[in-house]
């Protein structure tokens, strides 16, 4: 497999005290999103990924619990627009925000729907690498 270099990082790592998230926005084709923390362990590749570019950077959604339709986590980071220059060493740190949000749908008519919201700071890591068909990953 030959290497593609682009301007921007392969994998983002986030980490917040208990919480750590690994993003790999084109893995193989398909982002990818790894989320180990309080709320459990998930997997999310593809379509359930929801993503949005904006003057912030990158907005990155996922929904992490749904209890049929009565409740939904959902977890939202933002990612910053960073490029490594041709001497980097394949690594930046940087510092961002999330946010673990929760809505509750009303059980009656006459109650209507309660969102929480719990902000998150994030110490991130962001890494220039090449992924290999054997699954092994390369820094650049």
């Amino acid at each position: 497999m030959v290497a593609v270099q682009s301007e921007g990082p392969h994998l983002f790592e986030l980490t917040h005290e208990d919480t750590k998230i690994l993003y790999r926005p084109s893995a193989e084709g398909a982002p990818q999103l790894e989320y180990a923390g309080p709320l459990g362990r998930y997997r999310f590749e593809g379509d359930e990924i929801q993503t949005y570019d904006s003057a912030r950077g990158r907005e990155v959604s996922v929904t992490l619990d749904r209890v049929s339709h009565l409740r939904t986590i959902t977890l939202t980071v933002f990612l910053p627009d960073l490029e490594f220059e041709d001497d980097a060493a394949g690594e930046l740190s940087f510092r961002t925000v999330g946010i673990h949000s929760t809505r509750r749908r009303a059980k009656t008519a006459n109650v209507g729907a309660a969102m929480t919201s719990e902000p998150l700071e994030f110490e991130g890591l962001a890494r220039n690498i090449e992924f290999q068909s054997t699954g092994s990953t390369v820094l650049l």
